[in-house]
């Protein structure tokens, strides 16, 4: 297939990867050149802007940051859905607001357009372990096959276009969340005068842990915090989840707490690679 990939994040740069790996022929793009130079020096092409990379593709993919890039680069000035052609499939893998994938999906060609958000890491799609939550017509799904296999470990069909952005939403709510609770623990734990050694050896691999919260166990008790989902990026996720939760009637507690905690981070300034730094707002 001939596959564009909007966004060269460390998401996007492994999606390319890995279609580039399956022998799909990759055409990358990124509002700041030159993230992409690895990827090509493999074989991918280097598009000067979205537009020209979705021409021509068969799967337009895109990776961006939130729900106004997203908007600005498939209906702005020039914008993809405007050049896509009668049988390409758009599927938008950013994090966004079920709104904001339903207008695309109104604007643009019928049932040509997917979300795809994925669940897993740049590691767990550079190793093929990620899985596609996707909503939208399942003919349209079906149709881009294989790509979901060579792209990550296949996808679960949500229902029609929105319900997918829902659930990646509600699944980053429980993972922010958890890891802001084990966050408490172990800073309570050390007030006490547990060692950080213990507490990997109980936490590893305890029940009351889940293991979304486990692998994020070294990073929370590392204090560089390593990885890859910056609390900028966990922050907007929360507040999109608490934003579906509050227009329902549902009254959420857990998810502004762990909100306020990671603004909290956000505001002291630090450049902290990835969200577990939260526990840097425990004192």
């Amino acid at each position: 297939m001939r596959v564009a990939v909007l966004g060269m994040g460390n998401m996007g740069r492994s999606l390319a990867g890995r279609a580039l790996g399956a022998g799909h022929h990759v055409t990358v793009w990124n509002r700041t050149p030159g993230r992409a130079a690895e990827l090509v020096a493999h074989g991918a092409t280097e598009s000067e802007s979205a537009a020209a990379a979705a021409t021509g593709a068969d799967v337009v993919l895109m990776i961006l940051a939130d729900d106004a890039a997203v908007l600005d680069t498939a209906l702005g000035a020039g914008g993809v859905l405007a050049s896509l052609g009668p049988d390409t499939v758009l599927a938008n893998v950013s994090t966004v607001s079920p709104d904001t994938i339903r207008r695309l999906a109104e604007t643009g060609p019928a049932d040509r357009v997917l979300d795809a958000p994925v669940l897993g890491s740049p590691q767990n799609v550079a190793n093929g372990h990620c899985r596609f939550l996707v909503g939208g017509p399942e003919s349209t799904i079906v149709a881009i096959d294989p790509l979901w296999t060579d792209l990550g470990a296949g996808y679960t069909h949500c229902g029609p276009i929105g319900t997918a952005a829902v659930m990646k939403l509600v699944s980053n709510l429980l993972l922010i969340t958890g890891v802001a609770s084990l966050a408490e623990a172990i800073a309570t734990a050390r007030r006490h005068g547990i060692q950080d050694e213990l507490l990997t050896r109980v936490f590893a691999d305890s029940p009351v842990v889940s293991p979304a919260s486990a692998i994020r166990l070294d990073s929370l008790l590392d204090g560089r915090h390593p990885g890859w989902f910056t609390p900028a990026q966990a922050g907007k996720d929360l507040r999109l989840a608490v934003g579906l939760a509050e227009e329902s009637g549902v009254g959420v507690r857990l998810g502004p707490a762990a909100e306020q905690l990671l603004s909290t981070v956000i505001e002291a300034g630090g450049e902290w690679p990835d969200f577990t730094a939260v526990i840097e707002a425990l004192g």
